[in-house]
C-alpha cells in the first residue's frame, strides 16, 4: 500500500474494531503465562468469594441451632475459624491475581509502545506530510494509557464479574432455585443497557483521544515555533486559538462523563431490585435465617462488581477506541521496505546513475517534482546542482538514500537498482546534509557522533576540525559538552549547519550529499570550510545542492535543474560559455559580491 493510500485511509475513515482487538489479542497471547496463572487465581478467589457467605450462613444455623441446644460449640467456632480462613485465602489471591493482570497491562504498554515507536521509525517521509506531530505524540501516550485500563481493570472486571455471578447463581440456585431466579431476574437488563451506552461510549471516547490529539498537536506547535509566536506577537492569537481547542476537548469530556456517570448508577440498581425481589418472596419461603442471610449477602457482595461493569464498559469503549488509532498506524505498510529480492550487496563505491526519473509526491496533485531525468555520476567524482527555488534540487538528492520511494529502474547505485539495496547498508553509506539542520537536545560532541555506533572522540575532533567548528567551541559554555537545546537553540543558524556537517563528516560516507548546506555561514568561513572538505572529498561521491556558485564551481560535473528537469549539464566553464541559467547567476552573484566589496 502506499504512503498516499495510507493517509488517505487514516483522514477519511477509522480503522476496523475487529482489526484493532484482533492485534490486540496478539499481545495478550504473548503474555498468555500471565493470564493463565491469572485466571487459576481468579477461579480460586471466586472459590472464596462465594465460601464466605455459605459459611456465614452456617455460622448463623449453627449458632442458632447451639442456642436451641442441638449442637455444640466446637460447630459454631469449627466454621469461625474456617470463615476466617476462607476470608484471608480470598484476600490474598485477590491482591496476587491483580498484581499479575495489572503487571500484564503494564507488559503490553511497554511492547505496544516499543512496537509503536519502531514503526513509526520505519515509515517513508511521506507518510508524516499528512500526520501532525502532536495527534501522533497522543497516539503514544493518552491513548496507550487508555489501552492499558482496558487490559488491567477493564480486562479484570470483564471476566471476573460473570464468572462471580455463574457462581452466585449456581450456589443460590442449589439452596432455592426460585429464589435464585427472582435475584437474578433484573440481571438480563444488563445487555440492554450496555447496548444501548455503549455506543455512545464509544462515539464519544473516539471523540476525546482526537480532541486530545488536536490539543497537543496545538501544544507542539505553540512551544516549537515560540520565537515565530514572540517575533510576531501572536501570544493572544495562539492563546484563543489553545483556549478553543481546550472548551472543544472540555465539551466532548463533559458528554464522554454524563454517560459513565449513568452508566454504573444504573446497573448498580440491579442488584438491589434482585435483592428487593428476594426479601418480598423470601419470608413466605420455608428456608432457614441462614440460607436467607447467604441471598442476602451474596447479592450484596454482587453490588460492587456489577457497579463496577457499568465503569467497565466505559473503559472497554474507550480502550477500543483508542487501540483503534493505534492499530491505523501499525496497520499502515512501509512503502519503503526491504524486498524478497534484495541483491547481494555488503558496501556501496558510490556510482550512481539516473535513468529517465520521473517522481511525483504522493497525494501531491501537481505536477511531476522531477522529469525524465537522466544522469551518470561516477563513483568518486563530485555533481553540483543549482537551479531556481522549487526547481527539484533537494528531491533529486533524497531519491538516492531512498528516503522517497521511486519506481525500478530509474535509479541505480553501482550498477544495481536502489530498491534492491538492504537500507541498512545503503543509508550506512549515504550522508546527508539537509539545509534545515535538526540538532537533537544532547551535547554538541553526541549530536556529531549521532550516527556513530559508539564516541569516538578522535573522529570526533576531526570532523568538528574540518567543519570549521573548532573556534566556535571557546565561546560555549562547556565545548564540546554544551547542551544544546532543543532543535541546536544554543546554536547560531550557522554553528547548527557547521554541526549537522560535522555529524556527516565524522561517517565517513562514501556517498556525501550536502543540501545548501553552507548557506548560513559567511563568505570566509564557507571558503575555509571548503578547502577542508577538498581534502575529504576524494575516494567518495559528492553531490552539492547550493545557490552559490562558489560552492559548486570545482564540481566536475554541474547540473541546473529547472521545473523539475535538467537544462544545462558541464563543467563550470562550459555552463558559462553555454550563456544560460548558470552563466546568468554567476554574473549576478559576482556583481552582489562587488557591491558588498565596495560598501565594506
Amino acid at each position: 500500500m502506499s504512503a498516499a493510500a495510507d493517509i488517505a485511509r487514516l483522514r477519511e475513515g477509522r480503522g476496523s474494531v475487529r482489526a484493532a482487538i484482533a492485534r490486540l489479542g496478539q499481545y495478550i497471547g504473548r503474555n498468555r503465562a500471565y493470564y493463565t496463572v491469572w485466571t487459576i487465581l481468579t477461579l480460586g478467589y471466586t472459590g472464596s468469594f462465594l465460601g464466605v457467605p455459605i459459611l456465614s450462613g452456617r455460622t448463623i444455623d449453627a449458632i442458632e441451632a447451639w442456642y436451641r441446644g442441638d449442637t455444640s460449640i466446637d460447630r459454631v467456632v469449627d466454621y469461625a475459624l474456617l470463615l476466617a480462613g476462607i476470608g484471608v485465602l480470598g484476600g490474598v489471591l485477590r491482591f496476587i491475581s491483580r498484581v499479575l493482570v495489572f503487571n500484564a497491562a503494564r507488559e503490553i504498554e511497554y511492547e505496544i509502545r516499543n512496537d509503536l515507536y519502531a514503526h513509526l521509525q520505519r515509515l517513508p517521509q511521506s507518510f508524516f506530510f499528512g500526520q501532525r506531530t502532536g495527534d501522533l505524540m497522543s497516539r503514544c501516550v493518552n491513548d496507550l494509557n487508555s489501552v492499558r485500563l482496558l487490559l488491567g481493570p477493564g480486562l479484570l472486571s470483564t471476566v471476573q464479574t460473570p464468572i462471580l455471578l455463574i457462581g452466585a447463581f449456581g450456589v443460590m440456585a442449589y439452596q432455592d432455585w426460585q429464589l435464585a431466579a427472582l435475584a437474578f431476574a433484573p440481571y438480563p437488563l444488563f445487555i440492554f443497557i450496555a447496548r444501548t451506552f455503549g455506543r455512545g461510549m464509544h462515539h464519544w471516547s473516539i471523540m476525546v483521544q482526537e480532541g486530545l490529539g488536536d490539543l497537543s498537536n496545538q501544544l507542539q506547535e505553540s512551544i516549537s515555533g515560540i520565537s515565530v509566536v514572540k517575533t510576531y506577537a501572536m501570544e493572544p492569537v495562539m492563546e484563543a486559538r489553545f483556549e478553543r481547542a481546550n472548551q472543544a476537548l472540555f465539551e466532548r469530556h463533559l458528554r464522554l462523563v454524563r454517560i459513565n456517570g449513568l452508566m454504573p448508577a444504573i446497573t448498580g440498581l440491579l442488584p438491589s431490585l434482585g435483592l428487593l425481589l428476594v426479601f418480598a418472596v423470601g419470608g413466605t419461603k420455608g428456608i432457614s435465617k441462614g440460607q436467607f442471610f447467604t441471598f442476602a449477602m451474596l447479592i450484596y457482595q454482587l453490588t460492587f462488581p456489577t457497579f463496577i461493569m457499568g465503569w467497565v464498559v466505559a473503559l472497554i469503549q474507550r480502550g477500543s477506541a483508542a487501540m483503534q488509532r493505534i492499530d491505523e498506524i501499525l496497520a499502515t505498510e512501509p512503502s519503503i521496505a526491504d524486498r524478497p529480492d534484495m541483491a547481494d550487496v555488503e558496501s556501496i563505491a558510490g556510482e550512481i546513475d539516473f535513468r529517465g526519473l520521473t517522481f511525483e509526491y504522493p497525494g501531491a496533485g501537481r505536477d511531476p517534482a522531477l522529469r525524465d531525468v537522466s544522469l551518470h555520476v561516477p563513483a568518486g567524482s563530485s555533481l553540483g546542482i543549482v537551479g531556481p527555488v522549487g526547481s527539484g534540487k533537494t528531491t533529486l538528492a533524497s531519491v538516492i538514500p531512498r528516503l522517497y520511494e521511486v519506481e525500478d529502474g530509474q535509479v541505480f547505485i553501482d550498477g544495481v537498482d536502489v530498491n534492491r539495496i538492504g537500507l541498512n547498508v545503503l543509508r550506512s553509506s549515504i550522508a546527508m546534509v539537509p539545509q534545515d539542520s535538526f540538532l537533537f537536545s544532547m551535547t554538541l560532541a553526541e549530536n556529531v557522533a549521532y550516527g556513530l555506533p559508539e564516541m569516538d572522540a578522535d573522529r570526533v575532533a576531526e570532523a568538528v576540525e574540518r567543519a570549521q567548528l573548532t573556534r566556535d567551541l571557546a565561546e560555549l559554555p562547556r565545548g564540546l559538552a554544551t547542551v544544546v537545546g532543543e532543535r541546536g537553540v544554543m546554536l547560531s543558524g550557522g554553528q547548527r549547519q557547521r554541526t549537522a556537517l560535522a555529524r556527516a563528516l565524522a561517517l565517513d560516507p562514501k556517498i556525501l550529499i550536502l543540501d545548501d548546506t553552507l548557506s548560513s555561514v559567511d563568505a570566509a568561513t564557507e571558503e575555509a570550510i571548503q578547502t577542508s572538505l577538498a581534502e575529504v572529498y576524494g575516494g567518495r561521491t559528492v553531490v552539492i545542492i547550493s545557490h552559490r556558485i562558489s560552492s559548486v564551481r570545482d564540481c566536475d560535473t554541474i547540473i541546473v535543474l529547472e521545473e523539475g528537469g535538467i537544462t544545462e549539464q558541464g563543467s563550470h566553464k562550459e555552463l558559462l560559455l553555454h550563456g544560460g541559467f548558470y552563466a546568468r547567476l554567476t554574473r549576478q552573484q559576482a556583481l552582489e559580491d562587488e557591491l558588498e566589496e565596495d560598501v565594506a
